[in-house]
């Protein structure tokens, strides 16, 4: 039974990419969480808003000549992708700043020539399989509450735990084959609600 279930969740898994909410749903993972999301439900819709509202600014301002992808949590905001300057670098996390709901921004942006269809894949693989690990090493999902986002082999843990979970998340990530580097932007917490 228990292979039948890593095997449904790794195929699951397989197609989903970072910016979809991931939830254990009767053993089935869908999506790029990890665990649970802890925050209410008015939260959720506010990140969303903010992450959308950000983007389409961002989309408004440069069209095809910028790959940026923008996660929220909780009104951190995460850049990360390419760029072909430090001034759009820059006016990203200003762009990013200018919305009241923003209370933190983490610019991650490369300067550079914009990534390839082949690179942008490996990147969601790479997300794939370090949810699989992290869901594979077991613990209690409840009480690690991560979205897992992937850019340029560089993966980002995004959403809050105890430090102590965090801490074994992100080696755990590391571990993971192709994986360059973790980045932990997670807010930490002693307990949890249930």
């Amino acid at each position: 039974m228990k292979r039948v279930v890593t095997a449904a969740i790794l195929a699951a898994s397989v197609g989903l990419s970072a910016c979809v909410p991931l939830m254990v749903v009767g053993g089935v993972a869908v999506g790029a969480w990890i665990g649970s999301d802890p925050r209410p439900t008015v939260s959720i819709k506010n990140d969303t808003k903010l992450g959308a509202d950000i983007d389409a600014k961002i989309r408004d301002e440069w069209r095809d000549q910028v790959h940026i992808s923008v996660n929220t949590f909780n009104g951190q905001v995460l850049l990360t992708g390419e760029v072909p300057s430090a001034d759009i670098k820059a006016k990203a996390e200003q762009i990013a700043r200018s919305f009241s709901e923003t209370k933190r921004v983490h610019n991650d942006l490369f300067i550079g020539p914009l990534s390839t269809t082949t690179e942008r894949l490996n990147d969601t693989q790479l997300t794939t399989r370090v949810k699989s690990v992290l869901l594979a090493s077991g613990g209690d999902p409840a009480a690690v509450h991560l979205q897992v986002i992937t850019d340029r082999s560089v993966v980002y843990l995004l959403g809050m735990s105890s430090p102590a979970l965090a801490d074994k998340a992100a080696n755990i990530a590391a571990s993971v084959s192709g994986v360059a580097r973790v980045v932990k932007l997670v807010q930490p917490v002693q307990a949890l609600p249930q």
